[in-house]
């Protein structure tokens, strides 16, 4: 598979039961509602390419930012 910068991707079902994570969002490929994750390479390793989440639940996600700090 080819991952192209700047795309939106649905991650498969297999890889949220290999990487377990309460702080991952959930997969639902089989239901409605799939999260979409936007794709981009790492500006320094391009060997890394970068998921980040879109999702509705700003608020949510926050709170997981405000615990790392």
């Amino acid at each position: 598979m080819v991952i192209e910068d700047g795309k939106f991707y649905f991650i498969k079902d297999k890889f949220f039961d290999v990487f377990k994570d309460y702080k991952l969002m959930l997969n639902k490929e089989n239901g409605t509602k799939r999260p979409c994750y936007f794709c981009f390479r790492d500006r320094q390793d391009k060997d890394i390419i970068w998921f980040v989440p879109i999702s509705t639940k700003y608020d949510k996600y926050k709170k997981f930012m405000k615990v790392r700090k």
